[in-house]
């Protein structure tokens, strides 16, 4: 069964995963459509996908616990 915090990462990775491939899919719509709505879209959410793996990668410290088995 998964604790909290475990449920807490899986989700934390499904929005980074989210946020790539939909980044991903709106920078690629801009190359043939050529709108620049897509291209903003695209950016801000591979940014924000960066942003969440940042999060993910220091949660311990975020959260203020110390060296705690994984």
């Amino acid at each position: 069964m998964l604790s909290l915090m475990n449920l807490h990462r899986v989700l934390i990775v499904f929005g980074i995963l989210f946020c790539w491939g939909f980044g991903i899919y709106k920078i690629v719509l801009f190359t043939s459509n050529s709108g620049t709505d897509s291209v903003i879209l695209g950016v801000v959410f591979v940014i924000l996908g960066c942003g969440l793996l940042y999060y993910l990668i220091h949660l311990n410290r975020i959260l203020g616990r110390t060296n705690q088995q994984i």
